[in-house]
Order: structure tokens, then sequence, then C-alpha cells
């Protein structure tokens, strides 16, 4: 096909879009803190980023361009500093992790119970750490990012919002009411298969368990009417993880460089507190099987390898296919061999597909996602400006985002491209 001319001036502006904050801070020290290319202080200056010793909370004004993650540092000198960490908005979806220095993620969370907003507690030692946000499904969104210790004024206040709108799980401590996932270590009986229980979803569940040896683990609460959540919590009650709709509705932890050894306790719960099965399950985490499934959700980028199927697609010669989805994500790859704006747009809703986009560089970096545009359930990225390189290209239909295999459902694709002008 022959491709679009794009001026170098309007290239020029993609470029410098890229996620900047809407009052920018004296980047850290080291560039590529936290794994990202792109850091900000989230207070004005280094000496002010100390959650520990800050007296007000730590907290700024971002601008989330596109798919691109916002990124804010700051640092932890307590031995052990409980953390509260939020991201608000009224025009948007945020969602945040929380990383170390290195780039691992803490946790992350995406919609409150009770809302969009997000919020993460947990608790950490001394080092820097990261906040990311992002914008679910891809459009721009102001949003206020905040860091706080528990005795400080939180930025959600949704206490009041939430009563009566069904199961909140409070903080699972040494005093709380719960029940035993099995006998004993539950490291032993993981190595012979999955641990469950259900319960109603009218109800708020707590399930102890313990580890004698740190393991790969992954936590589910899943249901085939409600929408569960799930947290986890260490013997103190300090939070460790929480998840809302991980596997489509449902909620899904996963600790692939193990969990530690000790004592934990679940809390798991229905959004709404209708009545309904909530089954919660505890499995030792596969490390090949868990990047596999995530290969079919369209969560990770897959190998280039060959040992993952990817269809290639020539983009100078083909701008439109039909990708016939069968539940699992397809992956299309295509190389660019100079700058290039790539435009991608996803339909299936006319045949019931909800279509959401993913678009990944070959090192695995997120270029683009979307889900919904227009207010349709179609999809579209960019545009988006790519260096000469190989890049993968996902196809989920979100309505069926558990990965699981079902009836074919063709999604077409429109795919333009535009050089920069000579």
């Amino acid at each position: 096909m022959t491709p679009h001319r794009l001026f170098l001036p309007v290239a020029l502006t993609i470029v410098a879009s890229h996620g900047l904050p809407a009052l920018a801070q004296e980047a850290p020290a080291d560039p590529g803190a936290c794994g990202a290319a792109q850091v900000q202080w989230l207070a004005q200056d280094e000496a002010g980023q100390d959650v520990s010793a800050a007296q007000a909370a730590l907290s700024a004004q971002v601008q989330v361009t596109g798919s691109r993650d916002t990124v804010l540092a700051f640092r932890a000198t307590a031995e052990r500093q409980s953390l509260r960490v939020e991201a608000r908005t009224e025009n948007g979806d945020p969602a945040i992790s929380l990383l170390t220095g290195d780039g691992d993620v803490i946790a992350e969370n995406d919609d409150t119970p009770v809302s969009l907003n997000s919020r993460v507690e947990t608790a950490v030692g001394p080092g820097i750490y990261c906040v990311a946000v992002r914008s679910v499904g891809g459009g721009d969104m102001a949003a206020t990012v905040q860091v706080s210790r528990p005795e400080q004024p939180a930025l959600l206040n949704e206490e009041s919002e939430s009563a009566g709108s069904g199961n909140q799980i409070a903080a699972c401590t040494p005093d709380t009411a719960a029940t035993a996932l099995g006998e004993g270590a539950m490291d032993e009986r993981l190595a012979q298969g999955p641990v469950s229980t259900t319960q109603d979803g009218t109800q708020v569940g707590y399930y102890r368990f313990s580890l004698s040896q740190p393991m790969p683990v992954t936590l589910r609460a899943s249901s085939p009417t409600l929408d569960p959540y799930l947290k986890l919590f260490d013997a103190q009650g300090v939070l460790v993880g929480e998840n809302d709709d991980a596997d489509g509705l449902n909620a899904r932890l996963d600790f692939v460089s193990t969990l530690a050894a000790g004592d934990y306790c679940i809390g798991a719960a229905s959004l709404s507190g209708e009545a309904g099965e909530l089954t919660i399950t505890a499995e030792k985490l596969d490390p090949e099987t868990f990047l596999r499934n995530a290969y079919r959700k369209g969560e990770l980028n897959p190998p280039a390898d060959g040992s993952y199927p990817v269809q290639s697609v020539d983009l100078t010669r083909q701008k439109q296919t039909v990708v016939l989805h069968d539940g699992t994500a397809q992956w299309l790859g295509f190389d660019l061999d100079q700058p290039t704006v790539v435009i991608v747009s996803a339909y299936g809703s006319l045949v019931g597909a909800d279509p959401r986009l993913v678009l990944f560089a070959a090192s695995g970096a997120l270029e683009a996602e979307n889900d919904d545009v227009d207010g349709s359930t179609n999809a579209r990225v960019g545009p988006v400006l790519l260096q000469p390189g190989r890049y993968h290209l996902g196809v989920v239909d979100v309505s069926r985002a558990d990965g699981a295999a079902g009836p074919i459902r063709p999604i077409g694709l429109m795919i333009e491209r535009f050089l920069r002008a000579e």
C-alpha cells in the first residue's frame, strides 16, 4: 500500500507529548529508576521526598497522556514503613502500580470497591520507590497522586460512599475471625494441587494460611455471576496485595518471585454483596504456565523465538485484515525499517466482540493500548510514533478476557501508517 506522508513538525509534537506531568518535578539522580525512562520526584525536590519523615502527604497533579505511564518517585527511610498510595481523577479511570527502585511490581490496583479511582495499602523497607499511573482505555487524563502514611489524611474519602454499596474487606488483624484454609503449612498441600473453598457473595470471607518456605503462589477469587475482589494481608494485618478484575470480573494475585514464608490472611468479597457463589483458590504458580497464560490473555508480549504463535503482517502491503478470535489473545507481528506513525483500529461490536488492543515493542515495552473508543466497544491505538524494529500487536476480546477458548468471532483490523516527509 502507498503510505501516507507526515510532516516533520507533526511527528515532533507526538514525541514531545509523552506522559509529562502537569508540573514537571526535578528528575531523580538515576533516570532509569524503577525501570522507567522518564521519572519525576513526587514532591518539589529530592530532600522532601521521604514519606517516612514528611509532615504532610506527598502529592502531585499529573497529566497522563494516552497509554503512557507517568512515573513518580519517592523515598522511604523507616525500617518498615506502612503506605497508602492513591490516584484520583474527575475525568478518567486511573490504574496505579507501586514499583521498587529496580522496577519490580509490589502492588497494583485499578478501581476501589466504590469508584474508578485507585488505592494501594502496603508496607515497604528503606529505599527508592515509584508510583506508575496509567489511564485505563488510553485516554488523556488529569489525576492527583498521593503517597501518605496511615495516620495522615487520605486522598480518597470513600467510606461514606461505600455504606450500603456492597461488602468491604477490612484489614485482617490477629483479632479477626477467620477460617483456616486447611491444616498445617499450605505449601506442602499446594505441591499436590490447588486448595479451594467457597462462600456466599453476601458475606466477607477471611481465610488464614501459612507457608513454611518461600513459594510462588497464585490466589484467585472467582464467580460465574458476581464481581469478586481479593486482598492478602500478612500476620499483622498489613496489606500485601489486592486485586479486582484481573480475569474478566474475577480477581487474581500472582506472586511469581515467591511469597515469603510466614502467616497470611485472605480477604474475599463480592463488590455488590449479592447472593451467589464465590470460589477462593490458592495454587502453586508454575512460571512457564504463568507466562503462557499471560500471552493468551494479552498481558505480556510473547517471545520472538517462535515458541508462541504470532502471525506476521507486512504493513507495506496489508492495510486490512480479519482476526478469527476464539477467546484467547491473537498476536500479529510486523517490522518497521524507519520511524513510522501507526494507527490500528479494531471492529467487532456487530458480532458481539469487545476488542482491546495492546502494542508491544520487541523489548517488551508497552507502546500503546486501548479498549473502547468513541463511545463504542471497538478499540483504536495511535497515532503512535514507532522507531525501526519488531512489534507485536495483541487483539483481545474483553468479553472473554480470561483467555478461555470459545466460539469464533471475527474482529476486523484497519492498519494505517504514516512516514516522515523527506
